[in-house]
């Protein structure tokens, strides 16, 4: 006959079974701490890796000099309109922009007088921009096969920000091997307002005379970048037209 447990004995395995449970508890708890602190771990690993794929955020290698005071002398352009039937700023005398050298900070001046008697072609870029990223290594290939000779060449690094991607500008026109001076322009984007900047990459072809031969914005394909390049060099109407692969200023 089986014996009837004791009151006491009923009480002390009422407690082991609450402890038990208590302790099946503890331990789910920490396996679902664990659990996310695991994914929390891997969501960070995948941001790092993200930003280090795309080359931005990268505040270590930028420098005092991806941003800088920019001062404008002339009257500045008219906004360029890519859908426009003509463009007003044709025949206009460009602005003198007065800042610092991307990166380094030494004096840098992009104006009327800078081509030095030949014609000039100002590139305005934006390290975040897809489509500068794409354009800045054809316009390297380019220059390596000649196609700027004759021609003075400079950019603007503008629209900066370190919150976005492929962040230091300067950084990435390095590793581009980009091979002509670039002005920093300031945090408000003086220079790019100058100019009359609406999308990137922003073209202005200049005349020797530094008045203004033709604009153009987007992704350029490389024979139509070498026909606006060869009419600029001969003093002819330029074949430039923009193109849908652009990034928005606004």
């Amino acid at each position: 006959m089986t014996k009837k447990p004791t009151k006491s004995q009923v009480r002390a395995q009422a407690v082991a079974e609450r402890q038990r449970a208590s302790d099946a508890a503890a331990k789910q708890r920490r396996n679902r701490v664990l659990l996310w602190g695991g994914l929390a771990v891997i969501v960070v690993i995948a941001i790092v890796v993200a930003i280090v794929a795309s080359g931005g955020g990268d505040t270590a290698n930028a420098t005092k000099f991806e941003t800088a005071p920019v001062k404008v002398s002339g009257t500045p352009l008219p906004d360029y309109n890519a859908e426009a039937a003509s463009d007003p700023a044709i025949g206009e005398t460009i602005p003198t922009l007065d800042g610092s050298s991307l990166g380094d900070g030494g004096p840098i001046t992009i104006g009327p007088d800078t081509g030095n008697g030949e014609p000039q072609m100002i590139v305005f870029v934006a390290h975040w921009c897809p489509h500068c990223q794409n354009e800045v290594p054809l316009l390297v290939g380019l220059a390596k096969q000649g196609v700027f000779d004759g021609v003075q060449v400079s950019a603007v690094a503008t629209s900066t920000s370190d919150q976005a991607p492929n962040y230091p500008p300067s950084a990435w026109l390095k590793k581009e091997k980009w091979p002509f001076p670039v002005l920093a322009d300031s945090k408000t984007g003086t220079a790019a307002k100058a100019y009359g900047l609406s999308a990137f990459p922003y073209f202005v072809l200049v005349n020797p005379d530094g008045t203004v031969a033709g604009r153009g914005t987007g992704e350029l394909p490389e024979e139509q970048i070498k026909a606006n390049i060869e009419a600029l060099k001969a003093g002819t109407d330029l074949p430039i037209a923009s193109s849908s692969k652009s990034s928005s200023a606004s």
